[in-house]
């Protein structure tokens, strides 16, 4: 990708957007609007699902403290909502640098503590039993292995939207591989720990969300109280800055037509349009979290909702298209290792996502005879 970048930066077109980049590579055919459509959808979707489970975030916290309380799953919708549009106003990516950096520190912080949690409730003297076995089903195995590949692509996909990464100083090549590196090693650091701990200790019955596995619906908490509290603290201001962040996508394709670049930013004339389409996009993402909400109590299934999002969205943005658009733009030749090699890994990952998505809907299938429809709870 960032080669595709520098390449129309040499022929004097620079691109700090996913889609004009694909516009200049894949013209304005087909193929650009699907790629607009998988993108748009996952910047909505993970702002839709980021204010849901911040609104079940604190549901969560209500509960522990106010067992009997009133409140329900949509009020702590409607708090996250009117927040989010609040620190929406923030007019640009540069703008969210700050909360990017807090959004690093809380991931990290998420970590430790979970996984710290999950070690303490391994060790513990009321320790759940523990089943590492596997499926005896040779399908079964082969279907969690595709399901796994596309929740690994949602959760290291997203490092390479052009969209953040080539606002960088040109050339964007060496310095966008640095960033993934980066990416990638953060990533690594505050998935793997959790996903090591939370395996042992609980074995295969681990929740998609290990704060369920911490605080099952029967019996105590195998984890203080305070760490749980801290720990979905962190979770909701993390999932508010997420949502922020996939947002300003959104907010710059409403805003393009409307906003006047010969005026300040905080000016009358940009400041009154900028408020009202932002709180409108929320306020609509809200309505849209109801019906979230209604299929998310219905198949609270986060681990193969992710996988769908994963098979569907982040394997064709992140892993076809830039192969795609790298034999398009660079023509390497057809014979030479690099451009073989780019049609094997799109041959490939196509394969994994089609496959990715069939096992995603087919464990969504499997699971909902286990689960009562229309609890209270998102996992």
């Amino acid at each position: 990708m960032s080669r595709v970048l520098d390449h129309c930066e040499a022929a004097g077109r620079r691109h700090i957007r996913f889609r004009d980049l694909a516009a200049d590579v894949l013209g304005s055919g087909w193929a650009f609007y699907l790629m607009v459509a998988v993108q748009g959808a996952i910047n909505v979707g993970v702002t839709i699902g980021s204010i849901l489970l911040a609104g079940n975030s604190l549901q969560i916290m209500y509960t522990s403290l106010v067992p009997d309380g009133p409140l329900k799953l949509y009020h702590f919708i409607i708090a996250v909502a009117s927040v989010l549009a609040l620190l929406s106003q923030m007019p640009s990516f540069h703008s969210l640098r700050y909360i990017n950096l807090v959004s690093l520190v809380l991931s990290v912080g998420y970590t430790i503590l979970v996984s710290a949690a999950c070690i303490r409730a391994g060790l513990s003297s009321n320790a759940p039993a523990k089943d590492y076995s596997l499926s005896t089903s040779k399908s079964e195995k082969t279907f969690d292995a595709f399901l796994s590949v596309s929740i690994l692509a949602a959760a290291f996909g997203n490092g390479i939207l052009p969209e953040i990464q080539a606002t960088l100083v040109p050339p964007a090549a060496g310095k966008m591989v640095k960033a993934l590196v980066i990416n990638y090693s953060v990533a690594f650091f505050t998935f793997y720990p959790l996903a090591i701990t939370g395996y042992w200790a609980f074995g295969k019955t681990v929740q998609s969300n290990a704060i369920q596995s911490l605080m099952p619906n029967a019996g105590p908490s195998v984890a203080p109280r305070w760490l749980l509290c801290l720990t979905v603290v962190l979770v909701l201001f993390q999932l508010l800055a997420i949502a922020l962040l996939y947002a300003q996508v959104v907010y710059e394709v409403m805003e393009k037509r409307v906003a006047d670049a010969t005026r300040g930013r905080f000016s009358w004339r940009n400041l009154l349009p900028r408020v009202a389409m932002r709180t409108f996009y929320v306020a609509l993402c809200a309505v849209d979290v109801a019906l979230a909400a209604f299929v998310a109590a219905a198949l609270p299934f986060f681990g193969e909702i992710v996988g769908v999002i994963g098979a569907v969205g982040y394997i064709p943005l992140d892993f076809i298209l830039p192969v795609v658009m790298y034999n398009m733009v660079v023509s390497p030749p057809r014979r030479s290792v690099v451009y073989v090699a780019n049609v094997a890994i799109m041959v490939l990952f196509t394969g994994l996502g089609v496959i990715g998505a069939v096992a995603s809907v087919r464990k969504l299938v499997l699971n909902a005879g286990r689960f009562k429809l229309f609890n209270d709870h998102v996992v």
